[in-house]
């Protein structure tokens, strides 16, 4: 491994990158903190079934894809599965074959009872663990862990995003570059091994290459071992894999060249192999078949059975593998929450079309929204729709401070459109203050973190303000409502709020603008029946002292708050020019319905309504009552929240439930803000007649769609292809965060270190937590998510579902492999349809109906 050797053919790295991209399937890229993104941690392997997905991670992460047979359990226990919901599921994988009859000793059994005596009895498979293990890992443990040690500290170094008082040199060069320029001078290596160092090769493939020689590793087991390394830091591979496709200078060769480089070298310098490692305690095997048949018989107090009777149980038992009993429970548990959902969901609801609304509120499609509705309609005759919360204004967005520009998209997006905001006419002075105010807060802010992290002024800074820290500091925690509330109040003095405007019509062409109202207001089939005002409402969180604060935020606007972009569509719908456009396409806009934007907190439950100072005089009346409606709606689901929110009064009125609920924002101390997306499970595409009235409890993303007005079928297709996969990203990622919030979630937050704006540390190094927190999934021991994978449910015409899934590779990959399941029907008086590699079947057989 010097940088004398002969090096590597065209040919030979070409082969090697392939051979990494393919191990790096294992790790879907994941994006800095900052812009939080939901993610599928398996979404490379999504091309593949499910339960082999899941197997495929375990092999080479030891991680779990499902909870444990014990969680299952207990479950049962409980009654959250029934042995109704066990049967169900038995017989879709099995068929008729589970209502066998089988003599046990002096009784006749079904299948199915033998079958689930093995769930609920038989001896748990073995925990998955990582079949490839490095070199190191087996001669040399502490070579491991110090070849993971130093991953760590160059990616947190080159991967900083500003956050670090002192950039590492060279890094404008490239990762590799720069690693490999100041490699041989780390003082915390070995002198040998630095020398060796600073006389690699100079490319990253030839020294991976070379490594992977030295370290015996040949072609055939080559890519198993990229994986293992990708495997033993996911956190930092993942996003080292995003960077990558972002073109930052680092990609997963340079990663893997930096990694097998330190491997092979500090293996060399270790010496001989040492005696061999001491033997792990003895790994659990699954149970054999006839140890199955003998726990069944046993469970079933036929004593009296013989060899002849336990070889009939076995053969039976055989038909789900002990591995794939998981996969029996998850379906179970599934079918427990799906079969009374969709039981729900037959009868129709329609509203009289004669009466015009109170007003129309477009939320985003996020669950969290499905309880501001509801309780919205319950205060009088509103409407309410669902529709993506970037409102299909895919801008890049620049506030009235300047600055960079934010995306506000989708991630599956590339923003073409530039929005800026400006003063509105006549409140340039009223903006110069308030931007004035802003900066004034914004230095005091920042020379206050500067001077406690420079290296003498801490001291300085303890002598002048160290007197009010202390009881500032206690004021936070004991009274973070109070202290919220007037920090607000401050903040607004300092920098009183302007009016502003979007230059909306600078941004898009009136072509764009007319093409962008007449597909939005076709997907959330609203193109009649409008109201006089109707609100946009995106939506956002606010919480303190949160890394994951983005998390909370809009995830079709990038993992920002979604107000610009309500403020953009709204601005748009109100233009004259692009309603003249509306109305040469079919969709007459009346004269006095005007289009507001808000914003919905998703943290207090408080809806804004925003630039009033735009909306007319004749719909200033309206907007007042609304804007009381949507208070008091708020704060019934604040009393509603405050029953799961750890810490609040389950019992709590309306009135202090909002107080409650606003003090958990603006309390630093405060794990549990808001619940997020947890116990999301469905993503329900139809007539808001289907819900209207019904608790789904906030677990359901809303998509408003009305298959009468998409002839072609345009509307459903960008449904299932743009909001769906993104529901399913979320789904993935709180399912997998709780099945083993070790490798895929991000353990206790009361570890949790950020660095460098790219993630979180558990403790002070390490590697970088892949999902969400345990406080986002379960308080204590108590799960609050219940990981179930995602349900779609659509009324449209089959036909057209079965087009767009022909069209579409991405739903054949999540419905043929069993990611997310598909219910649909075409119209209200049918029954619901499960969607099957064999075609449309009934959702409930007969005997389940049984």
């Amino acid at each position: 491994m010097t940088s004398t050797m002969t090096a590597a053919t065209a040919t030979e790295r070409a082969a090697l990158r392939s051979d990494v991209a393919l191990a790096g399937r294992i790790l879907a890229p994941t994006w800095p903190i900052e812009t939080f993104i939901a993610v599928n941690p398996l979404g490379g392997l999504e091309d593949r079934p499910f339960p082999q997905a899941v197997a495929t991670a375990g092999d080479a992460l030891g991680a779990r894809g499902t909870l444990d047979e014990a969680s299952y359990r207990a479950l049962y226990a409980d009654g959250r599965i029934s042995d109704e919901d066990l049967d169900g599921a038995l017989r879709r994988r099995l068929g008729s074959a589970i209502s066998r009859p089988v003599t046990v000793g002096s009784r006749t059994v079904a299948a199915a009872a033998l079958l689930r005596a093995d769930l609920l009895h038989g001896r748990p498979a073995p925990p998955p663990r990582r079949v490839v293990r490095l070199r190191s890992e087996e001669a040399a443990p502490a070579v491991t862990d110090m070849v993971d040690a130093q991953t760590a500290k160059w990616c947190a170094a080159y991967l900083d995003d500003g956050h670090a008082g002192w950039r590492m040199p060279g890094r404008d060069n490239g990762f590799f570059v720069a690693w490999h320029d100041l490699a041989g001078r780390d003082r915390t290596i070995p002198a040998a091994v630095r020398a060796r160092l600073g006389d690699l090769p100079s490319r990253a493939e030839d020294v991976a290459l070379a490594a992977l020689a030295e370290l015996g590793v040949d072609g055939t087991g080559r890519r198993g071992y990229l994986q293992a390394h990708l495997a033993r830091l996911p956190g930092w591979s993942a996003h080292v894999r995003w960077r990558g496709d972002q073109g930052d200078g680092i990609n997963l060769v340079d990663y893997l060249a930096m990694r097998l480089a330190y491997e092979a070298l500090l293996l060399r310098a270790a010496g001989p192999a040492g005696p061999p490692m001491a033997e792990e305690a003895e790994l659990p095997t699954s149970p054999t078949a006839a140890e199955r048949a003998a726990t069944v018989v046993t469970a079933l107090s036929a004593a009296d059975a013989d060899a002849g009777v336990l070889a009939e149980v076995a053969q039976v038992l055989e038909q789900v593998p002990v591995a794939e009993r998981a996969f029996v429970w998850l379906d179970a548990y599934e079918a427990h929450y799906r079969d009374p959902l969709l039981a729900a969901l037959a009868p129709s609801r329609p509203t009289d079309p004669s009466e015009r609304p109170s007003a129309q509120v477009v939320c985003c499609i996020d669950a969290r929204s499905e309880g501001l509705r509801r309780h919205l309609e319950a205060l009088g005759h509103y409407e309410t729709l669902g529709f993506a919360g970037f409102f299909a204004v895919a801008i890049r967005f620049q506030d009235l401070a300047g600055g960079a520009q934010t995306a506000l998209c989708p991630v599956l997006l590339q923003p073409r459109n530039e929005i800026r905001e400006l003063p509105a006419p006549g409140a340039e002075g009223r903006a110069a203050r308030e931007l004035g105010g802003r900066r004034a807060l914004a230095g005091a802010y920042d020379g206050f973190h500067a001077a406690k992290e420079d290296m003498v002024a801490p001291f300085a800074l303890a002598e002048a303000s160290g007197f009010a820290a202390g009881p500032l500091a206690a004021a936070r925690t004991m009274l973070a409502g109070p202290y919220g509330r007037l920090r607000t109040r401050l903040e607004q003095r300092a920098a009183p709020p302007a009016p502003t405007v979007l230059t909306v019509r600078e941004g898009f062409t009136l072509e764009e603008r007319g093409l962008f109202a007449e597909v939005a207001l076709t997907m959330m089939g609203l193109t009649g029946g409008f109201g006089r005002v109707v609100v946009l409402c995106g939506h956002g969180s606010t919480t303190e002292n949160n890394p994951y604060e983005a998390a909370l935020d809009c995830g079709a606007c990038g993992g920002n708050r979604g107000a610009p972009n309500a403020r953009t569509a709204a601005a748009i719908l109100n233009g004259d020019d692009v309603r003249a456009h509306l109305a040469t396409r079919g969709i007459h806009l009346p004269a006095d319905t005007w289009f507001v934007a808000g914003e919905h907190d998703t943290a207090t439950d408080r809806v804004t309504l925003l630039d009033r100072h735009l909306v007319p005089a004749s719909h200033q009346d309206a907007l007042d009552r609304l804007d009381d409606d949507l208070r008091g709606a708020g704060a019934a689901l604040s009393a509603e929240r405050c029953a799961t929110l750890p810490g609040a009064d389950p019992q709590a009125g309306p009135q202090r439930a909002a107080r409650h609920v606003r003090a958990r924002s603006t309390d630093w101390a405060q794990v549990f803000p808001e619940w997020g997306l947890a116990g999301n499970a469905a993503f329900i595409v139809g007539p808001r007649a289907i819900t209207r009235g019904v608790n789904l409890g906030r677990r359901a993303f809303l998509h408003s769609y009305d298959g009468a007005v998409d002839e072609d079928g345009a509307a459903l297709e960008t449904i299932l292809t743009a909001p769906l996969v993104v529901a399913q990203w979320i789904n993935c990622q709180y399912y997998f965060s709780t099945v083993d919030p070790v490798v895929f979630g991000a353990g206790t937050k009361t570890i949790h270190n950020v660095v460098g704006g790219i993630g979180v540390l558990a403790g002070h190094d390490g590697d970088l937590q892949l999902g969400l927190p345990w406080q986002s999934v379960a308080d204590g021991e108590r799960l609050v998510h219940e990981p179930m994978r995602l349900l779609a449910v659509v009324q449209a015409p089959l036909r057209r579902i079965d087009d767009i899934v022909a069209r579409n590779t991405i739903l054949q990959h999540l419905f043929g492999n069993a990611w997310v399941a598909l219910a649909a029907r075409e119209h209200e008086a049918q029954p619901w349809l499960r969607h099957t590699p064999h075609g449309w079947e009934p959702w409930a057989t007969a005997q389940e109906a049984s």
